[in-house]
């Protein structure tokens, strides 16, 4: 694996995760609206589940998803950091930091440690050849 690829894992991870998020969202807001059908007439227990338990069932399922998910996110971002760390370059461990932890666009990067664009992109290529990706 490239070292940008490693290091961009977590950025990916966190999108599945906001992803799911609105899914979760979305699913609770819509599940008011599923109410179950009743009849004066009892049936026989049914294998499938009604309506309403299908959706306690399917959030409840998203949630699961999302808190192992984040949990993974956890773990790669300490991953991450510690393969930052190795670099020994404050200037580029800082850059990494802002681009592969808190997701920061190259725009926002420059500005904040007032350099130009051009030279966020090659202090960049810098410090990705001084990290050392992990052998997995």
């Amino acid at each position: 694996m490239k070292t940008k690829e490693y290091l961009s894992q977590a950025w990916y991870l966190d999108k599945r995760i906001k992803t799911k998020e609105r899914q979760l969202d979305w699913l609770r807001s819509h599940a008011v609206y599923v109410s179950p059908k009743l009849t004066e007439v009892p049936k026989a227990p049914s294998i499938r589940r009604s309506p309403v338990e299908e959706a306690v069932v399917r959030i409840t399922e998203l949630e699961n998803e999302i808190n192992t998910s984040i949990a993974q996110l956890i773990l790669l971002k300490t991953e991450i950091a510690d393969a930052i760390r190795s670099v020994n370059s404050m200037e580029c461990e800082t850059l990494l930091e802002m681009r592969y932890l808190t997701f920061l666009g190259w725009d926002q990067i420059a500005s904040q440690l007032n350099y130009s664009q051009d030279y966020i992109y090659h202090l960049h290529r810098k410090a990705l050849g001084l990290v050392r990706v992990p052998s997995i």
